[in-house]
């Protein structure tokens, strides 16, 4: 690959699809949606993402428990 004004550098086998599954990790690694990936990535359906990235969002966290612990918290 051509040299860019970055001075980030990607190998030079790098491919176009490597930088697509990249592009999706950095996105759900951030707290994208499903349905916010599939749209950037141009699926058809989100189902298509999450077969696809599924292992990346189970990866994450679980904060539902934290979610609703702060929802419901004050609750008598």
């Amino acid at each position: 690959m051509a040299k860019s004004g970055s001075k980030a550098r990607v190998p030079e086998d790098t491919t176009m699809h490597d930088l697509r599954h990249f592009y999706a990790s950095v996105l759900i690694k951030n707290g994208a949606t499903p349905k916010q990936v599939q749209k950037r990535l141009g699926h058809a359906k989100p189902s298509i993402t999450l077969n696809v990235y599924t292992h990346l969002w189970e990866a994450e966290e679980d904060r539902t428990a934290g979610m609703m612990e702060a929802t419901l918290g004050d609750v008598p």
